[in-house]
This record gives C-alpha cells, structure tokens and sequence, in this order.
C-alpha cells in the first residue's frame, strides 16, 4: 500500500474514532464511564509506527478534542495526548514488540499519564484529583483497557505459516 493511502486510511480511522468518541461512547457508557476511543488510536498508532507518527495524531487529537470541547483550558488535552503518543511510541521502539496483555498494559498507563497530565496542566485542586481519580479516571481506563484489548486482538493478523 503506497505511503499516501496509508495516511489517507489513518486520518479516516481518526475521523471514525473522534464520531464514535462524541456519539458511541455516551451510549456505551456504564454509570458515567465510558470507553476513550481517542487513546485507543493514539496507542495504537504509536505502538506500530512509533514516535513521530505518535506525536503527530496525539496532536490532531488534543487538538480537535480541544476545539470541539467547551473547555476553558485550551491545549491540555493537546498537549497529554502529544506526550502520550510520544513516550508510548519510545516505549515500542525499545521494546520492539508487545504481546496483547503488555499493549493492553501499556494502553492503561497511558490513559491515567492523560488523565493526570490533564489534571496537573488545568491546576484543579487535589482533592478535585482525588475525587475525579477514583469516579472518573478509574473507572474509564478499565473500560478502556477492555475496549483495546479487543480492538488489540481483532487488529494483530495471523501468524504467517512457513512451508
């Protein structure tokens, strides 16, 4: 597949998973938490194409959530998700590769170093953090973990047999 449909391909997933991360997961939530399908993607992107193309799309993500949400606090979700897709796409180029359970692992660091880094760069309080740690933070990254691990499992292809 040439280089230009590649892009073409992620900038329609990114599109696919903003929808579903302002329509889907209001649906799908449970008791207030629902699945952050944005991480997922900034995850996965950094994890198969390291770095670079991890800053990148954390960017575009940060970037639109940032326009799209009233927040008051313009460039924090842009810049935990730059930082996210950064160090998780060092951490692949260390590691070379990830079995499902170490991506699903890597996926729920990822989302509480969002969620903190968010909570440090708006200044809340910390007893604001705290609450929103164990109603909020919690709660979403499990739902989030289960949701990747899913979408890490449909997305690794077969093992290529040798004749």
């Amino acid at each position: 597949m040439s280089n230009n449909w590649k892009w073409v391909r992620m900038l329609l997933l990114f599109l696919l998973c903003f929808a579903m991360q302002t329509t889907v997961a209001e649906w799908l939530s449970i008791f207030g938490a629902g699945p952050d399908f944005i991480i997922i993607l900034i995850v996965s992107i950094a994890i198969k194409h390291g770095p670079a193309a991890g800053v990148l799309w954390g960017f575009l993500a940060g970037f639109t959530q940032d326009i799209y949400a009233p927040v008051e606090w313009l460039g924090a979700n842009m810049i935990s998700y730059t930082v996210l897709g950064f160090l998780v796409g060092q951490l692949e180029e260390r590691f070379l590769t990830l079995n499902l359970p170490a991506k699903v692992g890597v996926l729920g660091f990822g989302f509480f170093l969002c969620d903190m880094l968010y909570f440090f760069l708006t200044g809340l309080e910390k007893d604001v953090v705290t609450n929103l740690f164990f109603s909020k933070t919690i709660p979403e990254c499990v739902y989030t973990m289960v949701v990747g691990a899913v979408v890490f499992h449909l997305s690794i292809g077969k093992p290529k047999k040798h004749v």
